[in-house]
C-alpha cells in the first residue's frame, strides 16, 4: 500500500504538535528558551521524487517543534527573502552563519533528510552565528515514514539540549589564592557547576565574593568552553595574620581579648570578622565597667601578604552606677522605687556586694518594675519610659520619667457566666471586695491573684479546663476601677489513670504516694499543686512535670508524671573552722533513696579541738506508705564544755507524723552511755559529782508547727517547736530529769524593698527533777555565743558556782533575737545583717527576772561556693564573770568537696 502524503502533509503539523506534547510534555510550556532565536534553513532531501515536498515541509516541522519548546524562530517569509537577495544555491556552514547573522538570529540549523528502503535519517548542522563555537552535528533516525514527526521532536530535543550545554556554567574557577581553600569561594556562590549562565547575574555574585571579607580586590570573567561557559573570579587576598597583640590594656588581660576574638594567628584578615570582634572586646570592657573604653586596630606588615593585628584599647577608668533618677514621681518617693530596682547606685559597701555595675538587661526589667509598682497602688495608667543612660566621666547616670495618670480605688465586683456557687461565696474567695470596703488602691497584682484562686476554685470541682476572663471599667466620676470575673467552667473531668515515666531507680510507690489524686479521682487543682510541691520536697528529682492528658473521652484526663531522677548519693569532706571549736575536718557518706525506696542512710564523722562526733542514720519518711517517719540514730560523741568533757556512745529512735500541711509531731527514745572526765579536783561540788560513767534514758514528744515561704531565708511565716523530754524514773538510767523547751520564728518582709526581711526568734526552757535530785550538768542551759546570745562567749551564760565560779548551766532560759536582714549583692548571695540580742538562764531555786544580758552587732551571711559562711560582730551591753572584751567576733565556714 502506498502511503497518502497528501493526506499526511494536512495533518503533519497538529500531529507533530501532539506528539510533542506526548513526547516531552514540559517543553511544551517552557519559555525559558524565549532569548535564544533559531533560524531553520531549508533541508535537503534525497528520497523518493514524492517526497520531495518534505524540503519544505521539514523546516516548518522543526520550527513549530522548536517553538514549542520556548525558543524564538525566525519567520519564513523573512528567510526566503534573505536567501534570494543573497542568491543562495547551496547551504554550507558560512552560508548558514551568513543567513543567521541577516536574520538577528542567535543559531541556524541545516542538513539534509535522507530515505533508504524503511529507513530514514535527519543529519543537522547546529550552527552559532558569530563562529564563537564550533558547528554541533546532530543525528536522528527512525524506521518507517510514519515516525517522521518523532524524529523531528526528537532533533528539537537534541538541538534544546546542546543549546542548554552551551549556555551552562561548565566550571567555576577560583585565581589569585595564597592561603584560603577554593571552598571559601565556592561554598558562598549563589551559582554552581551545570546552572543556567545568566550574564545579569554575574555582578550579584561578585559582589557576593567581595563581601566575604577576605579580598582587597575581586574581578570576575566568562571564558567559553567545550561543554559550556567558564565563570574566573581573580582574587587579591588580604594579608595572612602573622601575629595578633594587644596594646594599652591593663584592665582585661590580653589572653582574655584574643580568646574572645573570632580572628586568630594564621587567618586570612577579614575586616569583617574582626569588627566583630571588636565589638566583643567593647563588651568584654562593658561588663568590666569600663563603658568609655576605645577599641580599634592596626596593621603591621610583616611581609609578602603578611602583617601583624594590633589590637588597640584605650581604656579610660571604669565607671559605675552614680546616679539613678525617676522624673516625673509626685505620689511616692524616689528612693521607695529605686528601693523596687535590681539595679542600684555605688554605695560604701558596693566593692564587697559588687553594687553600682551596670547590667544593661536590667534595665528594661527596672522599667517593668516601676511600672507594676504603680499599677499595684491604684495607678492603673502609669507609663514608664525607656532607661536613658548617660555615661561621663564621672559615673554613669541613669534615668526614667514617669507619667503617673490618674489613681483608682476598687468600686464594684460582678460576677457572671457559668457560676458554681452563689456571689456572697465567690466574693470569699477573692480579696478585692475586702480592699473595696476599706477604701484601698486597686491593685494589678490583687487582680492576677483573684483570677487565679476563682479558677482554682472551679479547678477544685473538676472543672480542669476552667477559665476567669476578666474585664475592668473606669469610673472616672468615682475614681474606682469596676471588675468583672466571666466565670467559663468547660467540661467537669475525672483521672482515668495516673502514669509515671522517667523512674528508672526510684520505685513507683515513692513517687505514687506523694501525689494526692488517684485513678478515678475527680480533677482538683490544690491537690495537683500540692502534688508538685511534695515531688519537690522529696528531693529526688533532678526535673519533675505533673501534665495533664486528653483521652479520647472529653469526660476524662490521664495525668501523666515526667520526672528525672538525679544522683543522691553523696561522698563528701568538709574542712572549716569556728570561732569556738576552732578547726575542723569532717566526711560523709550518704544515700537518700536506697533500693530506690526513699530511704536514707548516712555515715558521718567530724574531728575539731573542742569535739569528736560519728553518726550511722537510717529513716524511712514512709513506713509502708503512710505518712508516719521512722528513723535511727546511732552515734558516738566526745565533746568539750567549759568545765568538763563527756564522751558518749547511744542510740534515739525517731518517728514523726504530719497533722495538716504545716504541722508534724514527732518523738523518739534514746539511750546513751557516757563517761564525765576533765574536772579538775578544784571544781564545784556539782561537777565532781558527775565525774565517772553513767548510762541514760529519755523519751521526748514534740511538735513543729512551719508557715514559711521557703527553706532557705524565708520572708513570710512561722515557725513554731515545742520540745518535752523526760529521762529517768519509770524509763531507768541515771538521769532524773525533765525538759521542756520551745522556740518561735517569724519572718516578715518589710515594705521598703524585695528581700529586707525582720526576724525575730525566740526561745524558753524550763528544767525539773523527777525526784529532787540535781539534774546532770550537760542537760542544763549555756547561752552565749553565735547561736544565742551574741557578744558573750560561747556556753558561759550561765548560773556559777558559789565557791568556785565554774558555770553549772542553769534550770530556766530565755532568750530573743531581734534581726534585719537585707541584701548586699543578691546575685552573689551576700546579705546583712544587723541585730540585738537578750537573754540569760537561771539556776534552780532562782526567781526569774527581766533584768536580761543584751547585746547589738551587726554581721554579713554569705551562701559561698566554700559552704555557708557566717561573719559577726557582736558587743555585750552588760558585763558577766570572765567576759574580757565586751566584743567578740565570730564566724563559721565550711567546705564540700
Amino acid at each position: 500500500m502506498r502511503f497518502d502524503w497528501s493526506a499526511w502533509r494536512a495533518l503533519a503539523p497538529a500531529l507533530c504538535l501532539a506528539l510533542t506534547l506526548l513526547v516531552c510534555p514540559a517543553w511544551a510550556q517552557t519559555s525559558d528558551n524565549k532569548d535564544i532565536t533559531i533560524a531553520v534553513l531549508p533541508f535537503e532531501v534525497n528520497a523518493e521524487p514524492s517526497l520531495s515536498h518534505l524540503n519544505q515541509d521539514l523546516p516548518k516541522m522543526v520550527a513549530e517543534q522548536l517553538r514549542q519548546a520556548g525558543f524564538t524562530v525566525v519567520e519564513e517569509s523573512a528567510l526566503k527573502r534573505h536567501i534570494a537577495s543573497r542568491k543562495v544555491q547551496f547551504l554550507d556552514l558560512k552560508a548558514a552563519r551568513e543567513l543567521a547573522v541577516l536574520t538577528k538570529a542567535n543559531y541556524a540549523i541545516y542538513g539534509s533528510f535522507s530515505q533508504a528502503g524503511e529507513s530514514l535519517s535527519l543529519d543537522v548542522r547546529l550552527v552559532e552565528a558569530f563562529g564563537q563555537e564550533p558547528a554541533r552535528p546532530l543525528f536522528v533516525s527512525k524506521k518507517g515514514l510514519t515516525n517522521v514527526p518523532l524524529a523531528v521532536g526528537e532533533l528539537a530535543m537534541r538541538v534544546r539540549s546542546e543549546l542548554a550545554k552551551a549556555s551552562a556554567i561548565a566550571d567555576i574557577q577560583i585565581r589569585g589564592l595564597a592561603y584560603l581553600d577554593d571552598d571559601v569561594v565556592l561554598m558562598r556562590l549563589g551559582v554552581q557547576k551545570g546552572d543556567p549562565f545568566d550574564p545579569s547575574k554575574i555582578n550579584e555574585e561578585l559582589k557576593r565574593v567581595f563581601d566575604l571579607g577576605y579580598f582587597d580586590d575581586v574581578k570576575v570573567s566568562v571564558e567559553d568552553g567545550s561543554g559550556g561557559k567558564i565563570l574566573i573570579f581573580d582574587v587579591k587576598e588580604k594579608p595572612r595574620i602573622q601575629a595578633i597583640g594587644v596594646l594599652g590594656n591593663s584592665g582585661i588581660d590580653a589572653d582574655d581579648i584574643t580568646e574572645a576574638m573570632s580572628t586568630k594567628t594564621g587567618n586570612v584578615l577579614n575586616l569583617k570578622v574582626l569588627a566583630e570582634d571588636l565589638q566583643k572586646i567593647r563588651e568584654l570592657y562593658r561588663g568590666k565597667g569600663y563603658y568609655l573604653a576605645q577599641v580599634d586596630y592596626e596593621l603591621e606588615q610583616t611581609g609578602a601578604a603578611q602583617a601583624r593585628l594590633n589590637i588597640v584599647v584605650k581604656e579610660s577608668k571604669k565607671l559605675y552606677i552614680s546616679k539613678i533618677t525617676v522624673e516625673g514621681v509626685t505620689t511616692f518617693s524616689e528612693s521607695d522605687l529605686k528601693g523596687e530596682m535590681a539595679l542600684q547606685e555605688r554605695g560604701i559597701l558596693s566593692w564587697i556586694a559588687g553594687g553600682g555595675v551596670l547590667k544593661e538587661e536590667l534595665l528594661d526589667r527596672d522599667a517593668a518594675v516601676i511600672e507594676d509598682y504603680y499599677a499595684n497602688r491604684g495607678f492603673m495608667d502609669a507609663k514608664v519610659s525607656p532607661a536613658k543612660v548617660d555615661y561621663t566621666e564621672e559615673g554613669i547616670v541613669i534615668s526614667y520619667t514617669v507619667v503617673e495618670g490618674e489613681r483608682y480605688k476598687v468600686g464594684k465586683l460582678a460576677f457572671d457566666g457559668d457560676l458554681l456557687a452563689p456571689e456572697a461565696e465567690l466574693l470569699k474567695i477573692v480579696k478585692l471586695d475586702d480592699m473595696a470596703e476599706q477604701g484601698e488602691w486597686f491593685s494589678r497584682e490583687v487582680l492576677r491573684e483573684d483570677a487565679k484562686r476563682l479558677t482554682t476554685f472551679y479547678n477544685n470541682y473538676g472543672y480542669a479546663f476552667a477559665e476567669t476572663d476578666v474585664t475592668f471599667q473606669r469610673d472616672q466620676e468615682a475614681a474606682a476601677i469596676d471588675v468583672g470575673f466571666a466565670m467559663l467552667k468547660n467540661q467537669k473531668v475525672t483521672l482515668r489513670r495516673i502514669l509515671i515515666e522517667g523512674n528508672d531507680k526510684t520505685r513507683d510507690n515513692v513517687i505514687r504516694r506523694e501525689i494526692l489524686l488517684a485513678d478515678g479521682d475527680e480533677f482538683h487543682g490544690t491537690k495537683l499543686q500540692a502534688s508538685k510541691e511534695n515531688l519537690k520536697r522529696v528531693d529526688l528529682f533532678e526535673t519533675y512535670d505533673i501534665e495533664t492528658v486528653p483521652t479520647e473521652d472529653p469526660k476524662e484526663l490521664d495525668l501523666k508524671i515526667r520526672v528525672k531522677e538525679k544522683s543522691t548519693g553523696t561522698l563528701a569532706g568538709g574542712v572549716g573552722y569556728g570561732s569556738f571549736g576552732g578547726a575542723f575536718v569532717s566526711a560523709k557518706i550518704t544515700e537518700k533513696n536506697l533500693f530506690g525506696s526513699g530511704y536514707f542512710v548516712g555515715f558521718s564523722g567530724s574531728f575539731s579541738g573542742k569535739a569528736t562526733r560519728f553518726d550511722f542514720t537510717f529513716t524511712n519518711p514512709r513506713v509502708w506508705d503512710s505518712h508516719l517517719l521512722f528513723g535511727l540514730n546511732a552515734y558516738y560523741n566526745d565533746q568539750s564544755y567549759p568545765e568538763f568533757d563527756k564522751e558518749s556512745v547511744g542510740t534515739i529512735f525517731k518517728f514523726a507524723y504530719p497533722i495538716g500541711y504545716h504541722t508534724v509531731l514527732d518523738w523518739s527514745y534514746g539511750v546513751e552511755q557516757y563517761e564525765i572526765d576533765g574536772v579538775s579536783w578544784w571544781s564545784s561540788s556539782e561537777l565532781l559529782e558527775e565525774v565517772g560513767k553513767h548510762w541514760s534514758s529519755v523519751v521526748s514528744v514534740g511538735a513543729t508547727r512551719n508557715t514559711t515561704n521557703r527553706d532557705q531565708n524565708p520572708n513570710d511565716g512561722t515557725k513554731t517547736t515545742v520540745t518535752l523530754s523526760m529521762g529517768g524514773g519509770p524509763l531507768g538510767g541515771d538521769n532524773e530529769f525533765v525538759k521542756a523547751v520551745a522556740e518561735y520564728h517569724l519572718f516578715y518582709g518589710l515594705p521598703w524593698g524585695r528581700d529586707h526581711i525582720f526576724h525575730f526568734r525566740t526561745q524558753a526552757g524550763i528544767l525539773g527533777s523527777l525526784l529532787g535530785d540535781d539534774v546532770p550538768v550537760f542537760e542544763r542551759f549555756y547561752l552565749g555565743g553565735m547561736n544565742s546570745l551574741r557578744g558573750y562567749e560561747e556556753l558561759h551564760v550561765s548560773p556559777r558556782d558559789g565557791l568556785t565560779g565554774d558555770t553549772i548551766g542553769g534550770y530556766k532560759m530565755f532568750f530573743a533575737n531581734f534581726e534585719y536582714l537585707f541584701p548586699l549583692y543578691e546575685e552573689f548571695g551576700l546579705q546583712g545583717v544587723a541585730f540585738f540580742d537578750m537573754g540569760d538562764s537561771w539556776g534552780n531555786g532562782d526567781s526569774v527576772n527581766f533584768d536580761l544580758k543584751k547585746s547589738v552587732g551587726a554581721g554579713l551571711r554569705w551562701y559561698s561556693p566554700f559552704g555557708p559562711l557566717r561573719v559577726e560582730y557582736g558587743y555585750a551591753l552588760d558585763s558577766i564573770r570572765s567576759q574580757g572584751d565586751k566584743y567578740r567576733v565570730e564566724f563559721s565556714m565550711g567546705q564540700n568537696f
